[in-house]
């Protein structure tokens, strides 16, 4: 991946409003559309079809920057899913979610199921990514992190979607994993915490993550996506995902 001079995009992972999105995913995508967003993260579709989907974001003026699904949809249904993602117009899928291995011999055995659906997503057009939460970046029994193991996968099969949020939750410098990733990293997701061990979610820059100089090494680290998420919001949460979406302009307009 080449150095870019431009902003990365910004993007929300639906997530962040998924009870909004199970009652009426058009009104969200037109919320989102209208506040400035550039694109979203998928989750689910919420029983609508792709092509409908689609549509609805061409309308909106937004793009699917990509889309989270688990393991054994990963391992069982990846045609299904590589024709889904065909239609909405990406072909970036990362896996959502693993149970925090506890041993290196977990670790290992959920990497090696990672890497076998690697080559089939390639095969259907599909770039693989893995999305962190707090418990790959802990050291394991030997030393070795969960994350340690994914990025010793070859880069052409496996992007790393750095949770930056979770990153910092875990004790880990989001910029210093930036830097050792650069180029590998082409979405990352951007959430703040109040502070160490509270799980209180806020808006991006209200919290204790230090985004003003986490944002620009992730610009310097070539992402082109940065997706707001906030896994609980207090409040009306199209509030919330604005206030973040106006955080991340101000901090990427000083790092460019």
């Amino acid at each position: 991946m080449s150095n870019r001079t431009s902003h990365p995009n910004i993007g929300l992972m639906l997530y962040t409003v998924r009870d909004e999105c199970a009652r009426d995913l058009e009104g969200v995508l037109r919320e989102v559309g209208a506040l400035g967003y550039d694109g979203v993260e998928l989750f689910d579709l919420h029983g609508h079809d792709a092509a409908l989907v689609r549509g609805w974001l061409d309308e909106h003026g937004l793009v699917a920057a990509g889309r989270h699904a688990g393991l054994d949809v990963l391992e069982q249904d990846l045609p299904a899913l590589a024709e889904e993602l065909r239609v909405l117009g990406t072909d970036r899928v990362a896996l959502s979610w693993i149970d925090p291995p506890e041993t290196s011999a977990d670790a290992r055995a959920v990497v090696a199921r990672i890497a076998a659906v690697a080559p089939r997503a390639q095969e259907l057009g599909l770039q693989l990514g893995f999305h962190n939460h707090w418990g790959e970046l802990a050291p394991l029994d030997d030393g070795v992190t969960t994350l340690d193991l994914l990025a010793a996968l070859p880069p052409e099969q496996l992007w790393l979607e750095l949770d930056l949020g979770w990153a910092w939750e875990a004790g880990v410098d989001p910029v210093a994993l930036l830097d050792r990733l650069a180029g590998r990293c082409p979405l990352v997701h951007v959430k703040d915490l109040r502070s160490r061990g509270s799980r209180e979610y806020c808006p991006v820059g209200d919290g204790a993550v230090g985004y003003d100089r986490v944002l620009p090494a992730a610009v310097r680290a070539g992402v082109e996506w940065l997706i707001v998420e906030q896994d609980e919001v207090d409040g009306p949460p199209f509030e919330a995902v604005e206030r973040s979406l106006r955080a991340v302009q101000r901090m990427v307009s000083v790092a460019a």
